[in-house]
């Protein structure tokens, strides 16, 4: 029995935990959470997940030989990639109600290319994933791109569904004979905006990897960093 409290119980409540934070998170309206237990515990799992996992799976992600992850001379450009989607994360989830089309715009670029690295991340962590739920301790952080996934999806979501009140925020835009292009991308069908921001955030990678260039990356450091891994879904056979 003591074994099974020392051992088992905190699997269980590992494994709960996440149910849980996918739960609330697919749940939570645009209004806040309808008890402060509810909004401490989904608040704990963002920290959890898209800082204090990313930040552990950097720091021991040589650790997992003979597998790795990530390749060790290529993890920079991922660092930097998770570097600006947690960032633009956190930044929409205390700004979700602003009106700014200029800073919702850029913070959906942002979100939408955590998007498309976790969904890529959770496919090559695929075969470890049940590592991180067997053994949380050890591997928790092959979860946090799977439950961070989730995460920036509902912050997406919620920071599109938000509609613009053009004669509040334009009382002009009779005398301008136009509608500055902001402001008619954010009146767009979300499968339109989706388009624009997908070729922003082209243009966001492309500016990320001049900038870990410059630093002594190569420049498809981003693709290397999977395909030069070890042992894990996009890992290139030759290494």
């Amino acid at each position: 029995m003591s074994i099974f409290f020392l051992l088992g119980f905190p699997y269980i409540a590992f494994v709960l935990f996440v149910i849980i934070t996918i739960i609330i998170t697919m749940n939570r309206g645009v209004k806040d959470c309808r008890s402060r237990f509810s909004a401490g515990l989904l608040v704990f799992s963002e920290v959890v997940f898209t800082i204090i996992g990313p930040a552990i799976g950097f720091y021991r992600f040589d650790e997992f030989q003979p597998e790795i992850p990530f390749a060790k001379q290529h993890v920079l450009s991922i660092i930097l990639l998770v570097i600006v989607s947690s960032t633009s994360f956190w930044i929409a989830r205390f700004m979700n109600r602003t009106s700014h089309p200029i800073v919702r715009i850029v913070l959906s670029v942002g979100l939408l290319q955590g998007i498309v690295l976790c969904f890529i991340t959770s496919i090559h962590f695929l075969t470890f994933i049940p590592l991180g739920i067997i053994f949380p301790f050890a591997g928790f952080e092959l979860l946090s791109p799977l439950v961070a996934l989730f995460i920036l999806l509902r912050e997406f979501y919620f920071l599109n569904k938000m509609e613009l009140n053009l004669p509040e925020l334009l009382p002009y835009r009779a005398e301008l004979g136009f509608i500055p292009f902001p402001y008619l991308l954010l009146k767009q069908p979300m499968y339109k905006r989706i388009m624009v921001y997908s070729a922003l955030m082209v243009l966001l990678v492309i500016t990320e990897a001049l900038v870990t260039y410059g630093l002594g990356q190569d420049i498809d450091s981003t693709v290397k960093a999977f395909t030069h891994s070890v042992g894990f879904i996009f890992s290139h056979s030759n290494y």
